[in-house]
């Protein structure tokens, strides 16, 4: 299987992890489950001290593959749930300073994958922030939904989570959406500057009190990841998510 990330290991301890799957990064189930295992490998290395996340191409992530969504068997739904509450769960409880350097279109998913971060920094260019689930017939699982509610403000959460709005990089960052918003060639030595200056915190302090900090969330992540109180196991992507996909579908083609 080809890797669908790229990883450069800087000489100042900076990880950046690049998702690389064109044209839109879209992840599927094998996908989560490559960048969850990353993470936990990056946790384990020493010379690691933080990592930037960000996206090749004209987005950040696009969310999920829908062309390949609306056909999976039971096991292959199962398989995609417990792949993202692996991923988002793995992500946002990383002991290590995260910083997204979010370049392009972040959707669904991939909105949720940089709200995993503990900074978002965004290019100042034409984009789609956007958590579209309730547009595609989509309910969330515990992880998504946890990261979602637990990173954005009541507005931002009404606004992007129950009603579907999109927004642009500068919607997103008067939301706090993204912290910062910066000139697309700045993107990422900006966010490198912001991981190096974050990995100056006292290591052990910052590992030991972002998860105090996340604590709710993180434990209801962790009792899905067992496979316990994750609804989706037992319903998901039915009949109405198959409709709007393919209406999506059609509308891109």
């Amino acid at each position: 299987m080809n890797s669908t990330l790229r990883l450069s290991l800087r000489t100042d301890g900076i990880a950046i992890v690049t998702l690389a799957r064109p044209p839109m990064n879209a992840m599927d189930a094998g996908s989560l489950e490559e960048m969850a295992a990353l993470f936990e490998g990056l946790e384990a290395d020493r010379a690691v001290r933080a990592a930037v996340i960000t996206g090749a191409g004209r987005a950040f992530s696009a969310g999920l593959d829908l062309k390949t969504v609306p056909d999976l068997d039971r096991a292959g739904r199962r398989r995609l749930v417990d792949a993202l509450n692996a991923c988002f769960g793995t992500l946002y409880a990383w002991p290590k300073p995260l910083v997204a350097a979010v370049n392009g279109h972040a959707i669904a998913g991939g909105l949720i994958l940089a709200l995993c971060a503990d900074r978002r920094i965004v290019a100042d260019v034409p984009l789609q922030a956007a958590l579209a689930e309730v547009r595609v017939g989509v309910t969330y699982p515990v992880a998504a939904l946890d990261v979602a509610r637990s990173e954005l403000s009541p507005a931002a959460a009404r606004r992007l989570v129950l009603l579907g709005e999109t927004l642009d990089a500068a919607g997103a960052e008067a939301l706090a959406v993204f912290d910062e918003r910066v000139p697309a060639p700045e993107l990422l030595e900006r966010a490198v500057a912001r991981a190096l200056r974050d990995a100056t915190l006292p290591p052990q302090a910052f590992a030991t009190i972002k998860p105090e900090l996340r604590a709710p969330p993180l434990a209801r992540i962790a009792v899905a990841r067992t496979g316990c109180a994750e609804p989706r196991l037992k319903e998901w992507l039915g009949e109405e998510m198959r409709q709007a996909s393919a209406t999506v579908l059609r509308g891109s083609a």
